[in-house]
């Protein structure tokens, strides 16, 4: 008898749930959404999940960031129902929409996740000495320099390869060039523009922690060219 009264627990629950999940309705779900900003949630829900990053201050984003904002609850719903969660970085005005599963997380190489750790670096520097309100601006030889440091070497990466890793970086949003010209590692004084993204990408809460990730780097040599999370 227990087990009778267990079963039917157990069809009326899957019966409310296969009603719950034939009653949900797209329409519905963004019912508080103007209709000409309803048929651009399905692009900015790709848009999120494809660039990672959306920015308040850059052109191209602004819109789509607004909507965003403003309908905060309703898209950190329809992530959440792909598994991602959708954050907000108050102070840079920054979404990132992070994968809760390991399925759909960008695996870096080694000298690229050792770029992400220089740019960080180098932005927590900037920010502390000069107590910028703005996005900091480095050199290509600041960047070059604190590499070697970190390193002990610039591990024997060409011009090509050098270039490669940093349009890579520009790609993902955690820096651009300034008034728009092309990355020229030869030009040790070119400035680049660290965006507060690269505080998303590398979420360290201290500088100590930022070198204690350098001190387990140098502590293995150096020699693993496996990917990183």
């Amino acid at each position: 008898m227990i087990l009778e009264n267990e079963t039917r627990i157990t069809c009326s629950c899957a019966t409310l749930i296969t009603e719950t999940i034939m009653s949900f309705n797209f329409e519905n779900l963004l019912s508080d959404i103007p209709e000409k900003s309803r048929r651009d949630v399905p692009r900015i829900v790709n848009r999120l999940l494809g660039q990672t990053f959306l920015y308040q201050d850059v052109d191209a984003d602004k819109d789509d960031y607004y909507i965003v904002h403003r309908y905060r609850a309703i898209f950190a719903g329809l992530l959440e129902l792909a598994g991602f969660s959708l954050l907000h970085d108050d102070y840079h005005r920054i979404f990132q929409a992070v994968s809760d599963f390991s399925y759909c997380r960008a695996r870096y190489k080694l000298d690229e996740s050792l770029m992400i750790v220089v740019l960080r670096k180098l932005y927590e520097e900037k920010i502390e000495h000069l107590s910028l309100a703005n996005d900091p601006v480095v050199t290509i030889g600041e960047v070059r320099e604190e590499y070697r440091t970190i390193t002990g070497k610039e591990r024997d990466l060409g011009i090509i390869q050098y270039e490669t890793l940093l349009r890579r970086l520009r790609t993902i949003g955690l820096i651009e060039t300034i008034d728009g010209r092309s990355i020229d590692v030869r030009d040790a004084e070119a400035r680049l523009r660290l965006r507060g993204s690269v505080k998303l990408i590398l979420p360290i809460q201290s500088v100590d922690e930022l070198d204690a990730w350098v001190r387990k780097y140098r502590a293995g040599g150096g020699e693993s060219e496996g990917d990183d999370e």
